[in-house]
């Protein structure tokens, strides 16, 4: 790649960009924060499954809305916080999750998923660049050279994604939920605030120290 590394100019274009999928955690903080700044804040469940015991929907993701066709943590192209607590699609931008397919496994009540990720073209740097990149055919070996530090946020959101998965099929190994297909019309809650009914020691598993007194 002829030394060649991935720099941010802030040209605040990925902070227009729809949807913003966040993890359950950080939808809580985004909106704790949001109503900390006084701030609009809207997003919706992403992928559910429905708990036959509890009767709720888990929600296993969510989509952050754009406000006015940004971010509504994007103020004079800058984002608000950038050193308090950026979400991890942010941070790994343009290193992102191109797709994430979550799997069940009934016989052994474990669940996963498999995600895959790459370089987004829309980020003008990367379009820019793309002649350089595009000889190197795999995508992590790319991200760990062109995007260093952004391929480390990468790392850590599936570290983070598989701490979900792992307590949640805890719980289903030892009968305390029972895994089916999301249910249309069932309560949804936030699988962050499900699992740490169980597990208090979430806030420090998922690096969430400074709002674990906020969230609930």
């Amino acid at each position: 790649m002829g030394g060649s590394r991935f720099t941010c100019t802030s040209c605040g274009l990925c902070c227009t960009l729809s949807p913003v999928s966040l993890l359950p955690h950080e939808d809580m903080t985004l909106r704790f924060l949001a109503n900390k700044y006084n701030l609009k804040y809207k997003s919706s469940p992403g992928y559910k499954m429905y708990d036959e015991i509890s009767g709720y929907n888990l929600a296993f993701s969510y989509i952050m809305d754009l406000i006015d066709g940004k971010c509504t943590f994007l103020k004079n192209n800058l984002c608000l916080i950038h050193d308090v607590s950026k979400p991890l699609i942010c941070r790994s931008y343009p290193f992102v999750p191109k797709q994430v397919k979550y799997y069940v496994d009934n016989i052994n009540r474990n669940v996963y998923a498999v995600v895959e990720h790459g370089l987004s073209m829309k980020c003008p740097v990367v379009s820019r660049d793309v002649g350089k990149l595009n000889h190197v055919e795999n995508p992590y070996r790319l991200a760990y050279f062109y995007t260093p530090k952004e391929f480390l946020a990468s790392l850590e959101m599936e570290r983070a994604r598989n701490i979900y998965f792992e307590l949640l099929s805890t719980l289903w190994k030892k009968g305390l939920v029972g895994l089916a297909e999301e249910r249309p019309g069932a309560p949804v809650i936030n699988l962050y605030q499900f699992l740490r009914t169980y597990f208090p020691e979430m806030p420090n598993l998922l690096n969430v120290k400074p709002f674990r007194d906020k969230m609930g």
